[in-house]
């Protein structure tokens, strides 16, 4: 079944619009949501234009969080219901955009994770490699475990966490500390947003952001179906069959970006000396409109003779890298 009619059967199965966004997790081709992606998007929509309930099916191992609001914003002004379609992966960011959707519908194998993000910061830890300054993230969960391991297995008292503070501003430079703090208020407070667009109970709403932004500790944790029920989320199980409408188109936009098969310059090169390669790495689809996010590389052989000894590599040299419509 072409993907068109495989859309086409979704939006008869659910009774809604789709639009479909999968950003590509191959290895060495990995790409996040990212602020590029919003005009594409909003192509989509006004295609859609206005309508009573709107789908959008989403894969994605997270991204930027204020292009996910944005997005998740977005889906509510042009839609009075929202569903949120998980055959397979939804994590980080893209969890933060589910919390947009009067419902859920996740299929057996559909994740979720929590929100908590990660700091990129001048200010933060760096190292050098290959004579370039690299800025390490710092992890909310870690800054926040790092206080709760000194409290609860070091038994330190209230009284002297400044102390625990202070040794952590000697590693940490407390400006990016403090950018951390500020990004877990934030995330928090725009999960509450877009929960209480659609969520009446703030005691529920307060235990889904508790647990999506602090109690679940680790960041890849993967939060399946059953669980997300637990924590009070609106999952509903889609039919047998919307499931496996769901799951074909899933694995119809994983072959299309070989999410299966690694990125290897060398094998990509072959024999040849040099070779020009596009590879399709994220897709934004709907009925009847499809951007692609594509990134076309120039491959070279190369060869470097070092005391005596000659070592051969592949060049990759970026040549665009940008979403297109096809």
């Amino acid at each position: 079944m072409l993907r068109k009619e495989l859309i086409a059967k979704v939006e008869e199965s659910s009774g809604s619009r789709l639009i479909c966004y999968l950003t590509g997790d191959r290895r060495g081709q990995e790409v996040q949501i990212g602020e590029d992606v919003l005009p594409p998007f909003y192509d989509h929509l006004s295609s859609i234009g206005r309508v009573d309930r709107l789908a959008m099916l989403i894969y994605s191992r997270g991204g930027h969080t204020l292009t996910g609001f944005a997005i998740a914003n977005a889906l509510r002004e042009f839609a009075k219901e929202v569903d949120i379609l998980i055959p397979f992966r939804a994590h980080s960011c893209a969890t933060l955009i589910s919390l947009s959707g009067n419902r859920i519908l996740m299929g057996p194998f559909g994740q979720l994770s929590p929100i908590d993000p990660s700091i990129t910061t001048p200010h933060g830890p760096s190292i050098q490699h290959e004579g370039q300054i690299q800025f390490i993230p710092v992890s909310v969960e870690d800054v926040a475990n790092y206080f709760a391991l000194a409290r609860s297995e070091a038994k330190v008292s209230e009284e002297k966490m400044h102390e625990v503070f202070s040794r952590l501003c000697e590693r940490v430079n407390p400006l990016a500390l403090g950018a951390v703090y500020r990004a877990r208020e934030q995330i928090g407070m725009l999960a509450r947003k877009l929960l209480k667009r659609h969520q009446s109970d703030d005691k529920c709403v307060e235990k889904i952001v508790n647990a999506l932004t602090r109690e679940l500790l680790s960041h890849d944790y993967v939060i399946g179906r059953s669980e997300a029920k637990e924590l009070g989320l609106p999952i509903e199980d889609p039919s047998d069959e919307l499931a496996d409408l769901l799951w074909r188109l899933y694995l119809d936009f994983a072959d299309e970006m070989k999410l299966s098969q690694p990125w290897n310059p060398e094998t990509e090169l072959g024999t040849q000396h040099t070779v020009k390669k596009t590879n399709c790495r994220a897709v934004i689809e709907s009925r009847d409109k499809k951007h692609g996010y594509f990134s076309s590389y120039e491959l070279k052989r190369t060869s470097v003779t070092k005391d005596g000894i000659k070592y051969e590599g592949v060049q990759t040299k970026l040549l665009d890298d940008n979403w297109k419509l096809i």
